[in-house]
């Protein structure tokens, strides 16, 4: 019947509230559960920086339990660091240089899609704050612990700043206000004025304000300096940050998520003004907890064993404060509606006198889903905590590298400083270089043999480090290894893809009706307006990792490029190929010298117009170096009209004029028509103006 209570407390939404003792009783499970997990990354932890027990910050092996010996090698060996750094690398170049756009969902959308390409470019370079930084430490959250999991919401703060003003200020802003001050009215009227012009006043506040403005006039205000209300994207770290059960499989369907945060003493007294947090329940977990640690798993905060000169690695957080976020799937029992909620708790409070047991408990209005992305490294099985990092791919070559180098580190010493043979009981009063030592006759003292330099251990590391390239896809040379580099980018990209969307949902939801924003290459501000929240959009990123060879690429464009003379039915779309040439030469160059089809349009038309007007007017221009086709149609069009056409026959020196500006520009097209003659040595092949040159090129 207990277990039936428990299940009904997690399932099924009251009016109550939820019950905060059976939270915490699901997050220590959680926890509990999970310790597998945690210890798999901290192990993963340690071994990608080479931390292990009894290592010293000379790199040598000490004391008793030392082998070979005392002073042995103890080298660092950073072979999974490496190919780790290399994957993070290339995803972050891959996010840099990816094109994000937004395709139609629907026929009508198409318009739309392009303005709101435009906008989610200015959401990851701007908008999102330290968004490339968050997908970074994601990037390596994936390689290192297996998991990237990203928390997207909205931030929405007021912060409040004291400064001081003077009777002399007030009056340039509000006469009458600085009036009422110095007449020493009624001091709850004056008070509420005062708020009234300085939302961020309370009522005892504004009261001292005020007696400091008649007696020194000065007064320190609180006002609003600034105001947070954007999206927000950050990276949680999967061993500590958030949490699900560790039956999961699909993380959107979970029962409950457990978002922790460490929070300084100033977020949740803010939190008590902006988000609504009980003050009493703020004010007692400051009290009380503060400092103290409930959770010696997590992944940011984790105090490390790892030795280093004899003392201990930690990070200690003894200013900041647990505060989980509960998130839940909850159902109605009336009519089995659903909504996911939020609770706001400490994961050792559960309440006490008239403190409640909790910060907060609301309905996310509007959310379908956990307001989390997760991606795994791989999905070998369904659990979602059921993967392979990869240090545990590469924890034995790594090991193995290490053994190589020592023993050959050890050899060269013992080459350098060799073993000295002596006569029992004998030892040399003193040794080392430049030493001399009296003998009694000839090999009293001789050296011990220095081993033999062994080849094959050489051989063996360059093979564990081929081994270790093959299986990360890190081999040049292997024809398989392009795939596996997609592979672990398209995992990355499609993480972030599902970021940007969430995001932009979040936008749709709480963000400002409209808004201006600017773009490279663009220097008047965009203006951009939400549309309707149920707005659906296909975002797309993409990336082929052998675009980074520029030999590569610059033969996949030249292939291309030579399509385009065979393209008789204008398939090709000349203008996107030159946007896509353009980006992959440098994004941020293409978005400063290209400029939308519509825009470059009505420019060529201006330039043509601005052209004809200075040949009517006597003035002789050449041809722009671009657009011939379009300029020839409109040319053509200037001149069929009746009263050009009349002074053309009547005006010579103006038929001359006109004359030489078309055919610069039947010059330009002849030009590109010589080149494909050239191929082909005749004239293309066609039927009028319908061109046959491939029809026979198709094979049966």
């Amino acid at each position: 019947m207990q277990k039936l209570d428990e299940d009904a407390a997690l399932t099924f939404y009251s009016e109550k509230g939820p019950d905060v003792g059976e939270l915490q009783k699901a997050y220590d499970k959680t926890v509990n559960e999970l310790f597998p997990y945690f210890s798999q990354c901290q192990r993963s932890f340690d071994e990608r920086r080479n931390y292990w027990p009894g290592k010293s910050e000379d790199l040598r092996k000490h004391g008793a339990g030392a082998f070979p010996w005392d002073g042995a090698s103890d080298t660092e060996a950073h072979v999974i660091n490496e190919r780790i750094n290399a994957y993070v690398a290339l995803c972050l170049t891959a996010l840099a240089r990816a094109n994000i756009r937004a395709g139609a969902v629907e026929a009508g959308d198409v318009a739309r899609s392009k303005v709101v390409s435009c906008f989610l470019k200015w959401m990851v370079d701007s908008y999102i704050p330290h968004f490339k930084e968050e997908m970074e430490l994601n990037a390596n959250y994936m390689f290192e612990r297996g998991l990237m999991v990203t928390y997207v919401g909205w931030e929405r703060e007021n912060n409040k700043y004291l400064q001081k003003f003077t009777l002399d200020e007030i009056a340039a802003a509000s006469p009458d206000l600085a009036r009422v001050i110095l007449e020493k009215s009624d001091d709850n009227t004056v008070a509420q004025m005062l708020i009234s012009a300085y939302p961020g006043l309370s009522q005892k506040r504004a009261k001292k304000a005020l007696n400091d403005l008649r007696k020194k006039g000065v007064a320190e205000i609180p006002v609003i300096r600034r105001t947070i209300d954007r999206p927000c994207a950050k990276a949680q770290a999967p061993d500590g940050d958030t949490l699900f059960p560790a039956y999961c499989t699909d993380y959107q369907q979970s029962p409950y998520v457990f978002h922790r945060v460490k929070m300084t003493v100033q977020q949740i007294l803010n939190k008590v003004e902006t988000s609504g947090w009980n003050r009493e329940w703020a004010e007692y977990v400051i009290e009380h907890f503060r400092g103290v640690d409930t959770f010696a798993a997590n992944g940011e905060y984790i105090r490390r064993s790892s030795t280093l000169g004899g003392a201990t690695r930690e990070w200690e957080a003894d200013e900041l404060v647990d505060v989980i976020y509960v998130y839940q799937r909850l159902i109605d029992r009336e009519d089995g509606s659903m909504g996911i909620y939020c609770t706001v708790m400490h994961p050792s409070f559960t309440g006490k006198g008239d403190v409640p047991d909790k910060a907060k408990f609301e309905l996310l209005n509007g959310y379908e889903d956990y307001p989390f992305v997760v991606t795994r490294l791989s999905a070998d099985n369904k659990r979602l905590y059921d993967l392979q990092t990869v240090p545990e791919m590469l924890r034995g070559i790594q090991w193995q590298v290490k053994i190589e180098r020592d023993s050959r580190i050890d050899r060269n010493g013992m080459a350098t400083v060799p073993t000295l043979m002596h006569p029992m009981g004998r030892p040399p009063p003193d040794w080392g270089p430049g030493k001399r030592i009296g003998r009694m006759r000839e090999n009293d003292y001789t050296f011990a043999p220095t081993p033999p330099f062994n080849p094959g251990s050489v051989e063996i590391e360059q093979t564990m480090l081929a081994s270790a390239d093959k299986l990360m896809g890190l081999d040049i040379e292997n024809p398989l290894s392009a795939a596996r580099r997609q592979y672990f980018v398209d995992k990355f990209l499609s993480h972030v893809q599902a970021v940007i969307k969430m995001a932009y949902n979040a936008f749709q939801r709480f963000g400002p009706d409209e808004l201006f924003f600017r773009v490279t290459g663009v220097p008047d501000a965009q203006r951009f307006t939400k549309g309707d929240p149920d707005e659906d959009v296909d975002i797309s990123i993409a990336f082929d990792v052998q675009n980074t060879d520029k030999e590569t690429w610059e033969k996949k464009m030249e292939q291309t490029i030579a399509l385009v003379p065979l393209d008789r039915s204008g398939r090709i779309n000349m203008d996107a190929l030159i946007e896509f040439a353009a980006n992959m030469i440098d994004p941020m160059l293409a978005d400063a010298i290209l400029q939308p089809i519509e825009v470059a349009q009505e420019k060529m038309v201006k330039d043509v117009t601005d052209d004809l007007t200075k040949i009517s007017s006597a003035i002789e221009v050449g041809a722009r170096p671009n657009g011939a086709q379009m300029a020839l149609s409109l040319v053509q069009q200037y001149a069929s009209q009746p009263d050009v056409a009349q002074r053309l026959q009547q005006d010579e020196a103006f038929r001359e004029r006109l004359t030489k500006y078309a055919e610069q520009y039947q010059m330009v097209l002849m030009q590109q028509q010589n080149a494909e003659t050239g191929k082909l040595g005749t004239a293309p092949a066609a039927v009028g103006n319908v061109g046959t040159q491939t029809a026979n090129s198709q094979s049966y």
